[in-house]
């Protein structure tokens, strides 16, 4: 299984490659000068997608949309299960991407099963996905709604959150499932960007991950770097000159495209570069 966290900057974009050659993208986040659906086009080849996530509906997550409608093929589209009106309780006016997104769904009419489902063949690759409904808060926050799609191969296992924030984290705590799998978790994708908001410290009592992931810009988007990297064990990292280092926390403001690679025989490899 190959992981890329792209570097798209205050933004999220991240790619699974199954064993079979199943791709998922989880986000659509992109920066002017970089699209991770063209790079998958013109780089590895790659214009089917079998799953795409978007986590929630937050403008960073979604600047890459246009690209994604234009040069992927998308089987099947997950995002929150929120309605219009629903959205229009959480934003006070709609941004283009996520205007083009909500014209780009109108594609998926058909319900799917959910990718924990064991009819997908996702070459050993294990899914799991859980989220939070807008009535599950007084005052909900778009942030607190994101798909959490937890990923498991050769007994890694990678955690993909959003944006979410302490109280959705806390909702989500109180489901038994939600906290066995967080249990297990040893690569852990920063929520919100590493900011304080995405910090839950009672989700640090169940999953002590041996590092953690990062989508940034600048340090005063990353504030609570040093709360996580305490939270972590360590892991070797080599990084674009080929020198390994065992590291805690890595950020794509510092490191760049972060790549992820478990091999068959359960071995992780983790480079700061494609």
């Amino acid at each position: 299984m190959r992981v890329i966290n792209f570097d798209v900057e205050h933004g999220s974009s991240h790619i699974i490659r199954t064993p079979n050659d199943q791709i998922v993208i989880i986000d659509a986040g992109s920066t002017e000068s970089f699209s991770p659906a063209i790079y998958l086009k013109d780089t590895w080849g790659i214009t089917n997608i079998r799953w795409f996530t978007l986590t929630h509906h937050d403008a960073d997550h979604l600047t890459d949309i246009n690209n994604v409608a234009e040069h992927l093929r998308v089987q099947t589209l997950h995002s929150p299960e929120i309605e219009i009106d629903e959205l229009n309780l959480v934003y006070d006016e709609f941004s283009t991407p996520l205007e083009v997104f909500l014209e780009y769904k109108k594609n998926f009419t058909i319900p799917a099963p959910p990718m924990s489902d064991p009819n997908y063949d996702w070459g050993g690759v294990q899914f799991a996905t859980f989220g939070n409904k807008i009535n599950d808060f007084e005052n909900p926050n778009i942030n607190d709604l994101s798909v959490v799609t937890f990923a498991s191969y050769m007994g890694w296992n990678v955690i993909f959150p959003g944006d979410l924030e302490t109280p959705g984290w806390s909702k989500l705590l109180e489901v038994d499932e939600f906290r066995d799998r967080l249990g297990k978790v040893d690569i852990f994708i920063a929520s919100h960007h590493g900011r304080e908001s995405g910090f839950c410290e009672d989700v640090f009592t169940y999953c002590t991950p041996q590092i953690v992931i990062l989508s940034d810009k600048s340090n005063s988007e990353s504030t609570y770097a040093e709360n996580y990297r305490n939270a972590t064990k360590g892991l070797n990292v080599t990084n674009s000159s080929g020198v390994v280092n065992k590291r805690y926390v890595l950020t794509t403001r510092s490191d760049g495209a972060i790549s992820l690679y478990i091999d068959p025989q359960g071995r992780c490899f983790i480079n700061t570069s494609l």
